[in-house]
């Protein structure tokens, strides 16, 4: 009772002592209104009335969870000027066919708007500047895309955007209208989260690409059914997966090649629930990246290894796993090896390789490394993925054995050699031990009859897995 923040709180949930007590040592500061659960009719009666002695001017948070009984209030707020910053509101029951509040169009802009299944007059002019716009479950009262645009585009401080189950036939509608063409882009340069799920197709297809948001660290973009969301491979959605994947410990990659070829890039980033002032989300990824060509899969992968070398190496990453094949024609697909270059923290790899061609690039690239120094006679030879300890690699058939049991057979004597050559003035750094070599069975088998000068032991470290046939 002593915590200067319980002061301001006039919840309908407090015993009725309490909460005058609350409102007589805060006889002119600002309040924040809590009006949720289940009160009885008698409480809500009593909190209506504590509420009505409070002048708007002094509210500034409205919590409120619409119940028919819990409707008197949303009467009273409809006929106050109010001014209020932080507008959380809910209708978890679904109750009514639109629910909404309406603001008074004087009064200073909002701060944190978290609304949910209700809905707010989209174009007053008090949706600018905000800091939070989260919206969830709205069926009715739908803002428009050009709402929509002209609140983010008003809005270069915010810092959480959340759109999830934003969609009906009247934003499909209405967003054939809007001359996205001649849009200007939307700076968000404070941007840390944002979530578009199961939304209408103008959003993700036309308002998405117009934001920029260079600090952003979640970044979740999904959807199913007739509100799939398959981004185009363009720069401006690569963006956006850049600082999520750099600040991310665990990254998966999946190659779909079902109905609309995708590539979804994966780092389990949660969104919190909770109200935006209780809400702590995890940063990482959730984006599907369209798949037109073999072409323009390599561009794209060139594209986000660019962007991310200008965000710095994504030295978080320590855990990666890949699931690769052709295409539906059989086509050969370019394989990220680039952006695994970039992940020297990392130290377990798992890969699923239903095109059987990327063992001999992964190889390769374990053995890769680069000098220190540019002095050619001398330097620290450095891994470029040191830390591996780590190696699974699934296939369901081995078609060049002999080549792909000479190439692992140089990683292994070449990255941990049985003796340190001493025939150089070159200084070669030690990986990490390697713990786990898990390789088709049947190249196992080859790799046993080969003469390996290694200081692992062999039948400790390396695994054999099933294929089909040699």
């Amino acid at each position: 009772m002593s915590c200067s923040r319980f002061w301001p709180v006039i919840d309908v949930m407090a015993s009725e002592k309490a909460r005058r007590m609350a409102m007589k040592r805060n006889k002119n500061g600002p309040v924040d209104v809590w009006c949720w659960s289940q009160p009885e009719s008698e409480v809500m009666n009593a909190f209506v009335e504590d509420v009505k002695t409070v002048h708007s001017s002094r509210w500034r948070t409205i919590l409120y969870e619409y119940r028919p009984e819990t409707g008197v209030l949303l009467d009273h707020l409809r006929t106050q000027p109010s001014s209020l910053i932080d507008v959380l509101l809910a209708n978890p029951g679904g109750y009514g066919a639109a629910v909404s509040l309406e603001l008074s169009q004087d009064g200073p802009h909002l701060r944190h708007v978290d609304v949910r299944s209700m809905c707010l007059p989209w174009q007053s002019p008090r949706l600018t500047n905000l800091s939070t716009l989260c919206l969830r479950d709205i069926y009715h009262g739908i803002p428009h895309p050009e709402d929509l645009y002209q609140i983010l585009f008003t809005s270069p401080r915010l810092e959480r955007l959340c759109l999830i189950e934003v969609h009906s036939q009247e934003i499909h509608r209405n967003s054939q209208e809007y001359l996205w063409t001649t849009s200007r882009p939307i700076s968000l340069p404070h941007l840390t989260v944002l979530a578009i799920q199961n939304v209408s197709k103008s959003i993700t297809h036309k308002l998405l690409p117009l934001i920029r948001a260079t600090s952003c660290k979640t970044a979740i973009i999904n959807g199913q059914g007739e509100f799939s969301a398959i981004l185009e491979p363009q720069e401006t959605n690569l963006e956006l997966i850049a600082q999520p994947a750099k600040v991310s410990e665990s990254l998966r990659l999946k190659l779909e090649t079902e109905e609309e070829p995708h590539v979804h890039i994966l780092s389990n980033p949660v969104i919190a629930y909770e109200w935006v002032h209780w809400a702590f989300d995890t940063p990482g990824v959730d984006i599907k990246l369209a798949v037109r060509s073999a072409d323009i899969l390599a561009r794209s992968w060139n594209q986000l290894t660019t962007v991310l070398k200008a965000c710095g190496a994504a030295s978080n990453i320590t855990d990666i796993k890949i699931e690769w094949s052709m295409d539906s024609s059989g086509q050969e697909l370019p394989f990220p090896v680039g952006l695994l270059e970039l992940c020297p923290a990392l130290t377990r790899l798992e890969v699923t390789d239903y095109s059987t061609t990327t063992l001999t690039p992964l190889v390769r690239l374990l053995r890769k490394g680069t000098s220190l120094s540019a002095d050619s006679e001398g330097g620290t030879y450095s891994w470029l993925l040191p830390k591996v300890n780590t190696f699974i690699f699934h296939a369901q058939t081995i078609h060049d054995l002999e080549e792909c049991a000479t190439e692992v057979k140089d990683l292994l004597e070449i990255r941990y050699p049985e003796q340190k050559a001493d025939s150089t003035n070159q200084e070669i750094a030690s990986p990490t031990p390697m713990e786990t070599l898990k390789l088709p069975s049947v190249l196992v088998a080859r790799l046993r009859a080969m003469n390996i000068s290694t200081c692992l032991k062999f039948d400790d470290v390396v695994q054999g897995t099933a294929t089909e046939n040699a």
